[in-house]
Order: C-alpha cells, then structure tokens, then sequence
C-alpha cells in the first residue's frame, strides 16, 4: 500500500503577496514594487512587520492607463 497521494493538492492562490511575489506577478525589480508603494500606486498592508501586496492592488494597477516615458 503507497502513502502517496493519488492526486495533487490543491493550494490557494495567496490573497497577499510579498513583494518579491509581487515584483515576480509585475515582472519588475522588487525595487519598482517599493517604489510603487511609495508613490501610493500599489496598496500595502503591514502584518507583523511584514509588508504584503493585495492581489487586488496589483490587479487594478495594471488595469489603469500608465503615462510612458
């Protein structure tokens, strides 16, 4: 008898995501992610210290028109 699983396990998309996650989604430098939050283009939640990036947030920037240089 196998003690594997017959299938995989389903995770959940996480609701927030660290930088670096955010900076992955983006394809951007972790660098720009904190940029962004300081120009208050991405929302940012502090959790024990931790900042964290509502998927939403990420979502709705890249729904908005962005002026290009």
């Amino acid at each position: 008898m196998s003690l594997a699983p017959t299938s995989p396990i389903w995770m959940p998309e996480p609701v927030l995501w660290t930088p670096e996650q955010a900076a992955a989604y983006l394809n951007v430098s972790r660098n720009t992610i904190f940029n962004l939050l300081r120009r208050k283009q991405l929302v940012r939640r502090k959790i024990g210290g931790k900042t964290l990036i509502p998927k939403t947030s990420l979502e709705a920037f890249l729904k908005r028109d962005h002026p290009t240089k």
